[in-house]
């Protein structure tokens, strides 16, 4: 390939990435209310989980990132990351079903996740906040990493989301 094409690739393929992004991203569809279910039927004081953070936490985290879909994230990722990286990102995974994260990782800006706050009290925020996103009518804010979101691709990156998190905790 001489500079010439190279440099005509280069330029063109993330275009044409960005244009085809709302395509591949709501090739799938993810329901919320298969998850809703599952999480009003968890019995909190029996969970246990096996990673870093404890299962509050793990339920404070999810319920902050769906209210933040709402009412706005602290912090962005830069324009040009959110429709470069992001865009790529959040298509992979619509396409394959599967979120991968760092999965103690905070959002960022997001205040900080209270350890001693009660198993059954974060299960509530956590489905107070699913359902106030099932239900919302209003303009959704840009998520801080993916940029604008249809709220069909909300739903599939929440989806994704919970169930990255979920598969986390299991019942003792």
């Amino acid at each position: 390939m001489n500079r010439r094409q190279f440099i005509k690739a280069s330029v063109l393929t993330p275009v044409a990435l960005v244009l085809t992004s709302k395509l591949v991203a709501t090739l799938r569809q993810y329901p919320l209310s298969d998850i809703l279910v599952q999480l009003k039927a968890l019995p909190p004081e029996r969970l246990t989980s096996s990673g870093v953070w404890n299962v509050s936490q793990i339920l404070q985290h999810c319920a902050q990132s769906i209210s933040y879909s709402i009412y706005g994230y602290p912090q962005a990722r830069s324009p040009l990351f959110q429709y470069s990286i992001g865009k790529l990102a959040v298509n992979a995974f619509a396409a394959t079903g599967k979120l991968h994260h760092p999965l103690d990782e905070p959002i960022p800006g997001a205040p900080a996740l209270e350890p001693g706050l009660p198993n059954d009290v974060a299960l509530r925020e956590l489905i107070y906040n699913v359902q106030q996103f099932m239900d919302w009518r209003g303009q959704l804010q840009p998520h801080f990493a993916f940029g604008n979101l249809t709220k069909a691709q909300y739903y599939s990156v929440h989806n994704l989301h919970l169930q990255s998190h979920l598969a986390q905790i299991s019942i003792s």
